[in-house]
C-alpha cells in the first residue's frame, strides 16, 4: 500500500498524462528548495504532508524589503533575508515532512481568494458519480479555505466563477463540465491507490480561468461542507449515495 501523504499521492497522480497537466510543481521540502522557488514563482506554499483541513499551511511570498509569510491566518511575518526567511519557517515546522508548491494566483470574491471542491460517491451499484461542488472562500485574514479553519464561506461554483470575473459568463458551464470530468479521471486512477467511497477533489481556478488541483481528500471529505449552502440539493444527493453505498456493502456481507 502507498503512504497517504500529500507527497505520496502527487507522485502518484503525476504518473497519470491526463492529470498530470493540472498538478501545480511540487517537492518535498527542504529550506534549500525556498530560494529556487521564490526565484520561479511570486509565492510558494508549504504543507504539512500529513494533516489535513488546512492545518498548518504556510503562504510564502517576496516583497521589496525582502519576504513574508503566513500561517494559516493573521498579520503577515517578515524575513529580511532568505537565511532568516529558512530560520523562521524551520521554526514554524512542527510536522516531520512538508511539501512546497508553486502559489497559485487564486480568483477572488471581494479580495478573497476561493478553491472548489468537487465531490464524488459510489453510487448503489458500486459506480463513481458526481455528488455535488461548492466554492470555498478564504477568510479575511486567511491563507487557507477550509471553511472551518479559515473562517470562510460556501456559495455555489457559478456565483463564485461570475463574482471573481475569472471566467467569463459564456464559459462557466463549460469550467463546471470540466471539473466534473477531471474529477471523474482523478477517481479512475484512485483505483489503482486504493479503494474509497467518496473523495473529495479540491482545484484552483487562477484569476485567467485556468485549473489546477490542489488535493484529492478521500475516505471522509466533509459532507456538512455541503450543508452550508442555502440549497440544499447537493447535501441531500451526498447523503442519499453514502446510504445506498453503505447498503449495498451490507447487503454483500449478508451473502459472504
Amino acid at each position: 500500500m502507498i503512504s497517504s501523504s500529500k507527497w505520496s499521492l502527487h507522485q502518484f497522480f503525476s504518473k497519470n498524462a491526463y492529470i498530470r497537466p493540472f498538478l501545480p510543481p511540487t517537492s518535498l521540502y527542504q529550506p534549500a528548495l525556498l530560494g529556487t522557488y521564490l526565484a520561479k514563482y511570486q509565492s510558494v506554499y508549504i504543507k504539512p504532508t500529513r494533516t489535513h483541513m488546512g492545518k498548518g499551511i504556510m503562504r510564502v511570498w517576496k516583497t521589496d524589503a525582502g519576504y513574508q509569510f503566513v500561517k494559516e491566518r493573521g498579520e503577515p511575518e517578515h524575513a529580511s533575508s532568505l537565511e532568516d526567511l529558512q530560520s523562521k519557517i524551520a521554526k514554524q515546522c512542527s510536522e516531520k515532512n512538508y511539501i512546497i508548491q508553486k502559489g497559485l494566483d487564486l480568483a477572488q470574491i471581494d479580495g478573497r481568494s476561493f478553491d472548489i471542491r468537487v465531490m464524488m460517491m459510489r453510487n448503489g451499484q458500486g459506480r463513481w458519480q458526481y455528488a455535488g461542488m461548492l466554492a470555498k472562500v478564504a477568510g479575511s485574514d486567511s491563507v487557507i479555505t477550509n471553511v472551518a479553519r479559515g473562517g470562510g464561506y460556501a456559495v455555489t461554483v457559478p456565483h463564485a466563477l461570475l463574482k471573481s470575473k475569472a471566467v467569463d459568463a459564456t464559459k462557466v458551464k463549460s469550467i463546471v463540465t470540466q471539473l466534473i470530468q477531471i474529477s471523474h479521471r482523478v477517481c479512475t486512477h484512485f483505483k489503482k491507490y486504493r479503494h474509497t467511497s467518496q473523495i473529495g477533489v479540491d482545484f484552483a481556478i487562477d484569476k485567467q480561468g485556468n485549473i489546477s488541483i490542489i488535493e484529492v481528500n478521500y475516505d471522509f471529505p466533509s459532507h456538512a461542507l455541503f450543508a452550508k449552502l442555502k440549497d440544499k440539493t447537493y447535501f441531500r444527493t451526498i447523503k442519499r449515495l453514502h446510504f445506498q453505498y453503505r447498503n449495498r456493502v451490507k447487503a454483500k456481507k449478508k451473502k459472504v
